[in-house]
């Protein structure tokens, strides 16, 4: 089996001054600032609606007043996380 380099595709050539991978909230913000410094590129995934920071559900989470628990805590995590959450992890 021989091992053949991969094709050179070619297509329309973009030129701008940045470009920002991820359309979650941290790369939307940054184009916003760059934007006033020159052209912006935004990659993403299908649309600006598919990414992480569209699924997560906001704010931060931890154990603040006496009358919540770590237990509490991390069950609630583990219940948001609709079984996707390693547990070792929470």
């Amino acid at each position: 089996m021989s091992l053949q380099p991969p094709v050179a595709r070619t297509g329309p050539q973009i030129h701008a001054d940045f470009l920002v991978v991820g359309g979650g909230i941290a790369g939307a913000s940054l184009v916003l600032k760059l934007a006033k410094l020159g052209s912006v590129i935004l990659a993403t995934k299908e649309s600006l609606y598919e990414s992480n920071s569209r699924y997560a559900q906001g704010g931060i989470a931890s154990v603040l007043l006496d009358e919540d628990s770590f237990e509490a805590h991390i069950h609630d995590t583990l219940k948001a996380g609709a079984g996707l959450c390693h547990e070792s992890v929470v």
